[in-house]
């Protein structure tokens, strides 16, 4: 395949391209008005940020009537909606046609991370994050210079490269035309900083979301309650044992849910769980769930019905919390939830899967009945897809594959992804990792949800702080099972995956023996990246203090010093400004498997971040990796790669793969 050859591939490849992606409900009324978050293509390989406003016709369909780009915070309002652009906070009315009124009601000095509509008014809260200055020092040392400067171990390069300043909290009335907005001023404490998370806990009290630096590099994450009137502080809330976020304010009553996770302790894996902060008392209750399910709160249906979302096995599924019966309650939807907002005893929600791209659904939680609004242009799916539920010996829990086969002719390879995360699970839509391109070129996919993977609870235990022989050596046989149970063992095999599917497709290469690897901004050596990452503090959670000699974890778990065998190609990408993996990561592993014989590629992405995001270099990735599986995976069935590895010294790939580095040196 090259860039000037259509296929049925590039055929695929193209129209992901060129369809705008809906990314969120941004707003919901409850009645007859819904707004649409969306990346739209540009024709120039970017994509625009574009808020998509829909209005409900009289036979209760849904129509697109206005648009703006270039978005940021969007809230619903009494009257209408406010949207802010380009540091404008404007409001627009929920009328028709020639009646509709759309005014800017504050422009703000900074940006907008978070609105919140004071309960009982039409004030809203702002929290502004404005721009830190350049060559800033205590004693003034760096000053004229372009240098950012920090101390202690919450140091980033994100900060480098957008410096904060001071954080401001702007109350501003939408109701009137005349009146400015007012500053609240707030003290932070030492040592602590603002999220730009907020809520209302009732009309006179505004909940903010704090981290706390420790100083060991950790974080932990509470709450700053102040008042409405002054700002002044009413209490700083550190929960024991739990850290709170993504709060959702509840309009009738005052209580604010959060998403709780648990700080892991003596080794054992964070737990999540729906968050409830009650009014006045500001104490903290911890809801419980069902079953294998970790609940995240996303909106409110009548006076203190909680709305979760939560992955469960092969779906991310929505629930309503009584609490008056303390029970859960199962919402159908057409696929799994994406992104909800609730408001008048409706719903409406993004919905996806692995086989049908994002449609935005109004359903009525009272019984179910949907509306569809707008839906994504579906190619036409190239093959068919089954859910393969897998019993690994040895392994703590229940787990489960997908698999995605071509329609029609012979089956020409399998190619394996793994997911990112590693707390991540197939259960949407992808317009990135998506199978359907390989499908259409005649290759099986199997898409593997190993231990870690959200929805399957019972296996994170295994997982946690323990890659490579809780994550990895299972994920070979999740592999294999697959493979054996479908008849396709005797196909020449790829695996591939980004970020944590990165590391598990290279992890997994001594044991599995592909002929193809493809691994975007893979985390590999673990000290190095935890060492550097923008979230070096989520590594210490997992896997503690690097130089402490009894973390041996970190050595255990990074990649061999001999991780792919002869003959196993290798295709290597990372995204030049990615904060999370440094994208050395990827430099130093090419160059070690270069050293060592291995038949290694690298492709750097001068614009981009963590993930592949913008079309024309997605288009480039596909046509640069299904080039190679054309190339590597060509040949009979079950022929073997050049130079393989064969007896003991297989055998010994295979357990350098799944052991220590002690063992590979």
């Amino acid at each position: 395949m090259t860039p000037t050859t259509p296929t049925p591939a590039t055929d695929f490849v193209e129209a992901l391209a060129a369809e705008p992606r809906p990314k969120a409900v941004a707003a919901f009324d409850g009645e007859g008005r819904l707004l649409l978050r969306a990346d739209a293509p540009d024709g120039f390989g970017s994509l625009v940020p574009t808020l998509v406003g829909y209005r409900r016709g009289p036979a209760g369909t849904w129509a697109a009537d206005w648009s703006v780009t270039e978005p940021g915070e969007t809230i619903a309002v009494p009257g209408g909606f406010l949207y802010v652009r380009r540091r404008a906070v404007t409001f627009r009315s929920a009328h028709d046609g020639a009646d509709v009124v759309e005014r800017v009601v504050e422009h703000v000095a900074g940006e907008i991370a978070t609105l919140a509509l004071r309960p009982g008014t039409a004030t809203v809260a702002c929290v502004i994050r404005t721009a830190g200055p350049l060559g800033a020092h205590p004693e003034g040392l760096l000053q004229g210079s372009d240098a950012v400067w920090s101390q202690g171990a919450e140091a980033s390069l994100a900060a480098v490269r957008r410096p904060e300043g001071d954080w401001q909290i702007r109350l501003v009335d939408v109701g009137t035309t005349d009146a400015a907005g007012r500053d609240l001023p707030v003290t932070v404490p030492d040592g602590a900083s603002l999220t730009g998370e907020a809520a209302w806990s009732g009309p006179d009290t505004l909940l903010l979301g704090l981290a706390h630096h420790r100083p060991d590099g950790t974080r932990r994450f509470g709450l700053l309650a102040v008042r409405a009137e002054d700002g002044a502080t009413e209490r700083s809330l550190l929960f024991d044992g739990i850290d709170l976020c993504y709060p959702v304010a509840d309009p009738d009553g005052g209580q604010v849910a959060y998403l709780g996770t648990s700080v892991p302790a003596n080794d054992a894996p964070p737990v999540q769980s729906a968050c409830l902060v009650r009014p006045g008392t500001l104490e903290l209750a911890v809801l419980d769930a069902p079953a294998g399910t970790w609940q995240r709160p996303v909106g409110w249906h009548g006076p203190g019905r909680l709305v979760c979302t939560a992955e469960d096995g092969p779906r991310r599924r929505l629930y309503v919390y009584e609490p008056a019966r303390d029970s859960w309650r199962d919402v159908p939807l057409a696929a799994s939830a994406e992104s909800v907002q609730v408001r008048g005893g409706r719903v409406a929600v993004l919905v996806s899967a692995l086989d049908t791209p994002p449609a935005v659904d109004v359903v009525t939680l009272a019984d179910g009945h949907t509306e569809r609004v707008e839906a994504s242009e579906r190619p036409p799916l190239p093959g068919t897809l089954s859910y393969h539920r897998q019993a690994v010996p040895g392994a703590t829990g229940a787990l489960a594959s997908w698999l995605c086969r071509p329609a029609e002719g012979p089956v020409r390879g399998l190619v394996v992804f793994f997911h990112g995360g590693p707390f991540k699970s197939w259960t949407e839509w992808s317009w990135r990792w998506n199978p359907w391109p390989f499908v259409a070129s005649g290759y099986a996919v199997a898409l593997i949800e190993p231990p870690m993977s959200l929805g399957y609870v019972s296996a994170v235990p295994g997982g946690w702080a323990n890659w490579r022989s809780g994550i990895a050596a299972v994920a070979v046989r999740q592999v294999e099972q697959l493979r054996a149970e479908t008849g396709l063992a005797e196909l020449p095999l790829a695996l591939m995956g980004g970020s944590f599917g990165g590391y598990l497709s290279l992890s997994t290469a001594a044991a599995l023996r592909p002929r193809l690897i493809a691994s975007h901004a893979a985390p590999l050596d673990l000290v190095q990246v935890a060492e550097s990452s923008d979230v070096g503090w989520q590594w210490l959670r997992e896997y503690g203090e690097p130089a402490s000699a009894q973390h041996a974890g970190y050595r255990d778990n990074s990649l061999p010093v001999r991780p792919v065998p002869e003959g196993t190609r290798v295709l290597l990408s990372h995204g030049m400004h990615d904060g999370l993996v440094p994208p050395t990561e990827t430099l130093r592993v090419h160059r070690q498997l270069s050293r060592q014989g291995v038949r290694s590629e690298v492709a750097f992405f001068r614009s981009e971040a963590h993930p592949l995001s913008r079309p024309r270099n997605i288009r480039a990735w596909y046509r640069w990796v299904l080039t190679a599986c054309a190339s590597a995976l060509a040949g009979e069935a079950g022929s073997e790669i050049a130079d393989e590895l064969t007896g003991e010294l297989a055998a010994r790939f295979a357990e350098l793969a799944m052991g220590g580095l002690d063992d590979a040196a």
